[in-house]
């Protein structure tokens, strides 16, 4: 009889975390916009949410990820050339051309412009 108690148990518990796990929430509805979620998604892992470069994947990493609210990577590089290394990777950061077309890499471009570009 204790067996089966405890075997009822662990289903109620199992069912309790499907359960659980059916009514999150959709990560995308945290973000204003479709372009925040992208940024959030494909770039705060290395560059941050902040743009500083100081995200959990570059750390955990030891990358060093380029800094989006430096002058001098503004000053230095066009926005073709930037558009260049979402498209095709640079160093260690990873091609997105898998991931985002090139109306979204414009995008996502200008979102890093507005927010984070001194």
């Amino acid at each position: 009889m204790k067996h089966l108690a405890v075997v009822i148990v662990m289903i109620i518990v199992w069912l309790n975390g499907l359960i659980w796990l059916g009514n999150q929430v959709d990560p995308s509805t945290k973000y204003a916009t479709e372009i925040e979620y992208k940024y959030a998604r494909y770039c705060a892992g290395c560059h941050g949410n902040d743009g500083q470069g100081n995200g959990r994947i570059g750390r955990f990493k030891k990358l060093d990820p380029a800094d989006l609210t430096d002058n001098s990577l503004w000053d230095m590089h066009d926005d073709e050339r930037l558009l260049d290394s979402i498209n095709d990777g640079k160093n260690d950061m990873p091609a997105f051309y898998y991931y985002l077309n090139d109306e979204e890499q414009r995008e996502i471009l200008n979102y890093i412009k507005e927010a984070f570009r001194p």
